[in-house]
């Protein structure tokens, strides 16, 4: 679960990455305030982020069945997961690009909202629309992870815009600070935009076989918020991906370093990373809230931002700044020593007014079919527990002053991933 979703801190910093949770927390006052054992079967809770029943066909996608809270709405969010090699990156994003056009072409006629979203574990297709409708907007599922149109030039055009995006990434400050930090924190991940060398290697049989190696129905998961009986969504999914075939490893060879890129800069960049001990752990967004506070007594002349950014294997919580030329040395300090700072002014009302805000900005987010299933969905993502989402806004319960004290501990101890610019 996503436990925020909020506006950057102090100007347009850097472009939001589908691994990056923004946190710009107005905290209210004290008085404002697939895994191993997944189950099956009927599930019962009374968080509305726990599923009704999780359904396993064989041979077909998993079905995470949620109640409804919008009256004659469905939400659908299927998610497919990819792992790609280094000469491989940026695939996924092509076949988002390549699959998002087929879906707004043909959601017109119902007038269905369509997306999909490159997360750090895959991708995830999602479509909103009338319960009546409810077949079409299975159909517009499976068409977009049906087999790509790589032959008509919206492939190349993808790829284009694609090798754009990943020249952007290196050839401006904040994106370049970001993409050094995230190569430290996630080595081993190639970045989900892919590098300009493994964008222009991505030829179409390279992009298909990405697509039937990471596209096949039993690996999918469908998480669905409407008021429908289970025979009806089993029904509504056949027929979906790429044929079964014995699973192939990614592609590792490297496409090449990349060439370096010229960069101006006309303010100093510094970024600091410090990895969290357990991925998406509920303090993490609490911590990030806390320090959003603490990095507005940056100054004049300083801007800063934290995030938490949401890692294939880890989460870490993230702050990159900027500051005039001359003040690039107190722009480090700052940042160096705000977690020192948080924790130094926290005290039980400071954790109990997070704590609220988080579990309220949750809650919000999944108060729509739409918002529901891209919580429950992007929380299994993680994991493949269906019951994660709720898991976390549960735990929420749980923190007080005394942990998350004992998180910022752990994160002091440890010496963080840092990354610089300068003009």
């Amino acid at each position: 679960m996503r436990l925020v979703r909020a506006a950057i801190l102090a100007g347009a910093l850097l472009t939001q990455a589908p691994w990056a949770r923004a946190i710009d927390a107005q905290i209210p006052g004290p008085a404002a305030g697939r895994a191993e054992n997944a189950p099956s079967g009927e599930c019962r809770s009374a968080s509305p982020l726990a599923p009704d029943t999780v359904l396993e066909p064989a041979g077909g996608p998993r079905i995470v069945l949620l109640a409804s809270p919008g009256v004659g709405v469905a939400a659908l969010r299927l998610a497919v997961p990819i792992r790609e090699g280094a000469s491989e990156a940026g695939a996924g994003r092509l076949l988002r690009d390549l699959a998002l056009e087929r879906m707004q072409s043909l959601a017109r006629p119902v007038g269905a909202q369509v997306s999909a979203t490159r997360t750090p574990w895959g991708l995830a297709y999602s479509v909103v629309g009338a319960t009546a409708d409810f077949e079409y907007l299975a159909y517009l599922l499976r068409e977009a992870v049906s087999v790509p149109d790589l032959a008509g030039p919206g492939f190349s055009e993808a790829r284009l815009r694609l090798q754009g995006d990943a020249a952007r990434a290196s050839e401006t400050p904040s994106r370049r600070v970001a993409a050094e930090l995230r190569a430290q924190a996630a080595p081993g991940f190639p970045p989900l935009e892919g590098t300009p060398a493994s964008v222009q290697a991505l030829d179409t049989a390279r992009v298909r076989h990405v697509w039937m190696r990471s596209h096949q129905a039993s690996a999918m998961t469908l998480v669905v918020s409407a008021p429908l009986v289970p025979e009806v969504v089993l029904a509504a999914t056949r027929g979906m991906g790429s044929p079964e075939e014995e699973a192939a490893a990614p592609d590792t060879p490297s496409p090449g370093a990349p060439r370096p890129t010229a960069l101006q800069a006309l303010r100093s960049w510094y970024g600091a990373a410090w990895p969290l001990p357990s991925p998406r752990d509920p303090r993490g967004a609490i911590v990030a809230a806390l320090v959003a506070e603490r990095l507005r007594d940056g100054g004049e002349g300083l801007e800063a931002r934290v995030e938490l950014w949401d890692l294939p294997d880890r989460s870490a919580l993230v702050v990159i700044g900027s500051s005039r030329p001359g003040s690039a040395q107190v722009l480090r300090r700052f940042l160096s020593a705000v977690l020192a700072r948080t924790r130094d002014t926290l005290d039980e009302a400071a954790a109990a007014a997070a704590v609220a805000w988080a579990r309220r900005q949750g809650m919000l987010a999944a108060r729509t079919p739409a918002g529901l299933v891209a919580e429950v969905g992007r929380a299994m993502e993680a994991d493949g527990d269906p019951l994660s989402a709720a898991r976390e806004m549960e735990a929420l319960r749980a923190v007080d002053a005394a942990s998350v004290r004992d998180l910022l501990d752990q994160l002091l101890r440890q010496r963080p991933y840092t990354s610089e610019v300068h003009p």
